[in-house]
C-alpha cells in the first residue's frame, strides 16, 4: 500500500510540474507573439495616432470600453491603454459586466508589466478617476493616464443604501417626495470622484450599456466597436474622429 501511495504522489507531482511548465510556456509564447506582432508596428501605430490627433478639435478626457458579450483579450486591452497614453486621454475604463476582468485583475496587471513595462510610469492603476486629475490635464499639468476596471456590481451598494435612506427620510418627514428629482439623485449618486465618460466604445453589434451606471453616462457619446480583439489603430482613430465631430449633448 505504501509503495502504491508513493507512486500516486509521484504521479501527482509530475502532473503538477507539467501543468506549471505548460502555463509558463503558454505565457512565454503569448509574450513572444505580442512582441513579434506589435513591436515593429508600434512606431507605425504612434505615427498614425499623432498625425490624426493633431487634426482633431477635441479628445475625450474619459474613454470607457464596454466589453459587452466579448471575453477580454488582455493583449488588446493593453494596446488600447498604450494608445490612450500616447494621445493624452486622461482616463480609460474597461467595463465588463460579467466581472471577468475584475476577477483576473492581477493577471491583467502582470501582462501589462511584462508586455509594456514602459507604460508603468505613465499610468495610474486606481479604482477611481478623480476629476481633479482630468482638470490638471486640461490645464497642461503633467499627469498620468488613469486606468480603472468597472463591473456590474459597482455602485449597487450605494443604490441600496441611498434608497433606504431616502425612504426613511420621506417617512420621517425630513424630505418631501417631490424633492427627489433627477438632479437630486445625480448629486447623491455621483460618488467616488468618477468622472462622466465622454465616449463609450461598445464591443459588438448591439447598442447596449450592459448595466453601465446610468448617472455616469448622461453626457456620453456611444459608438460601436465591432470587436476589441485584434482592433487596429485606424479603427480606434476613426472612432475618436467621430467623437471630435460630435456636439456636446449636456443639458439637452
Amino acid at each position: 500500500m505504501t509503495a502504491i501511495l508513493r507512486i500516486i504522489l509521484a504521479l501527482l507531482h509530475l502532473v503538477h510540474t507539467l501543468h506549471r511548465a505548460v502555463i509558463k510556456g503558454w505565457a512565454y509564447m503569448q509574450t513572444a507573439y505580442f512582441k513579434l506582432r506589435h513591436g515593429e508596428n508600434n512606431r507605425e501605430e504612434l505615427d498614425v495616432l499623432f498625425e490624426s490627433v493633431i487634426k482633431m478639435e477635441k479628445l475625450p478626457r474619459h474613454l470607457v470600453i464596454v466589453l459587452g458579450r466579448e471575453e477580454p483579450s488582455f493583449l488588446d486591452l493593453i494596446r488600447i491603454i498604450g494608445w490612450c497614453v500616447a494621445t493624452g486621454i486622461s482616463c480609460v475604463s474597461f467595463y465588463d459586466h460579467k466581472g471577468v476582468i475584475r476577477n483576473n485583475e492581477s493577471t491583467f496587471w502582470r501582462e501589462l508589466t511584462s508586455l509594456r513595462p514602459d507604460l508603468i510610469s505613465l499610468i495610474d492603476w486606481t479604482p477611481s478617476c478623480p476629476v481633479k486629475a482630468i482638470q490638471n490635464a486640461l490645464n497642461g499639468t503633467k499627469h498620468k493616464t488613469r486606468v480603472q476596471i468597472l463591473s456590474y456590481s459597482d455602485g449597487k451598494g450605494e443604490i441600496v443604501s441611498l434608497t433606504q435612506n431616502l425612504s426613511k427620510a420621506v417617512t420621517l418627514g425630513v424630505l418631501k417626495l417631490e424633492e427627489i428629482t433627477t438632479e437630486f439623485l445625480d448629486e447623491k449618486l455621483d460618488l467616488g470622484g468618477i468622472s462622466h465618460p465622454d465616449v463609450a466604445l461598445i464591443c459588438g453589434s448591439t447598442y447596449s450599456t450592459y448595466g453601465l451606471l446610468p448617472w455616469h453616462i448622461r453626457t456620453t457619446e456611444f459608438f460601436l466597436l465591432p470587436t476589441h480583439h485584434n482592433v487596429s489603430v485606424k479603427i480606434f482613430v476613426s472612432l475618436l474622429e467621430k467623437f471630435a465631430r460630435c456636439e456636446q449633448r449636456y443639458g439637452k
